[in-house]
C-alpha cells in the first residue's frame, strides 16, 4: 500500500453511490479490502492513505479508476443514513467516485460496485445503492458477481400506475451514477411492459457508453432497437427521496 501525504479529494457532502451499513465492532482494514479485490477480480487495487494515524478514508485505485472509500463514516453521519434508509445498522461505510468521466464511466462505476461488495461480504453488512434506492445483502450479491460490466446489474426500472390521467409511467433509476439523466415514458393502461422494460434496458446501456443523454429534440441510435429514439422533455420529479433528473424519450 502507498502512503500519501494530502489529504484526499472529495467533498463530504457530495452524495455517495453506496452506504454500507454494518454491525462489526470493527471496520476491515484496507489491506484486507485489497487483498479480497486481488483475489476476487485480480488486481491489483492500491491504496492510497492518508497522512492521518487511524484514518478510514482512503483512495482505491484499479488501473486508471479511482474510487473514495470511506470505512467507518463520522457517527452523526452513520446515525442520518441510519435514519434515511431505516436499518438497523448503526455504523456505516461509504463509497464515492474520486473523479467521474463520461469516458469511463462505466468502468468506474463498475468498481465501485466491487468496492461496495467487498466492503459488505467483508462486514456482513447491507450496501445501499443510493441511485436505484436498492439494498444488497451479501447472499444478495451472489446474482450480482461483477466479473464483468453489465446495465442490468446497476440500473432499475419502474413501473407506476394509478396516475390521474390513465397512463403508466415508465421510469429508470440509476443513470446518475453514470452522470447521465434518468429516462421516462408513458403508455396506455393494459398494455404489456415488456417491450418498454428492454427498450429501456438497451437504451441505458447506449447511454452510458455514450456518456450523456441527448438534448431536447435530438434522436439516438441504439443498437437493439430497429427505430431511432427521440428525446421530447426535459424536467426535475421529486416522487422520491432523492430528485430525478429525467428525459422523457420516445420511439413508436
Amino acid at each position: 500500500m502507498k502512503k500519501i501525504k494530502r489529504k484526499s479529494a472529495g467533498n463530504p457532502l457530495r452524495i455517495p453511490a453506496f452506504v454500507i451499513g454494518y454491525a462489526a465492532p470493527e471496520p476491515p482494514p484496507p489491506g484486507f479490502l485489497a487483498a479480497w479485490f486481488n483475489q476476487e477480480y485480480g488486481g491489483p487495487l492500491t491504496i492510497r492513505l492518508s497522512g492521518d494515524p487511524g484514518a478510514t478514508r482512503f483512495e482505491a485505485h484499479h488501473g486508471p479508476w479511482a474510487a473514495l472509500v470511506d470505512t467507518d463514516l463520522p457517527p452523526a453521519i452513520a446515525e442520518a443514513w441510519h435514519e434515511r434508509v431505516q436499518w438497523g445498522h448503526k455504523r456505516a461505510a461509504q463509497i464515492l467516485p474520486l473523479k467521474m468521466t463520461s469516458r469511463e464511466n462505466r468502468d468506474i462505476v463498475l468498481l465501485l460496485a466491487r468496492l461496495a461488495r467487498g466492503l459488505t461480504l467483508l462486514t456482513g453488512g447491507t450496501a445501499y445503492d443510493t441511485a436505484t434506492e436498492s439494498y444488497l445483502n451479501p447472499s444478495d450479491w451472489t446474482d450480482r458477481p461483477l466479473h464483468a460490466f453489465q446495465i442490468a446489474d446497476h440500473l432499475r426500472i419502474e413501473q407506476v400506475d394509478g396516475r390521474a390521467d390513465g397512463k403508466v409511467w415508465f421510469h429508470t433509476r440509476g443513470l446518475s451514477k453514470f452522470g447521465v439523466e434518468d429516462l421516462e415514458t408513458y403508455r396506455a393502461q393494459g398494455l404489456s411492459e415488456r417491450p418498454v422494460i428492454e427498450a429501456f434496458t438497451e437504451m441505458a446501456d447506449a447511454l452510458t457508453l455514450l456518456g450523456r443523454a441527448p438534448n431536447v429534440g435530438e434522436s439516438f441510435t441504439v443498437p437493439g432497437l430497429a427505430r431511432p429514439v427521440r428525446v421530447v422533455r426535459h424536467r426535475t420529479d421529486q416522487s422520491y427521496s432523492v430528485r430525478l433528473n429525467l428525459r422523457e424519450v420516445e420511439w413508436e
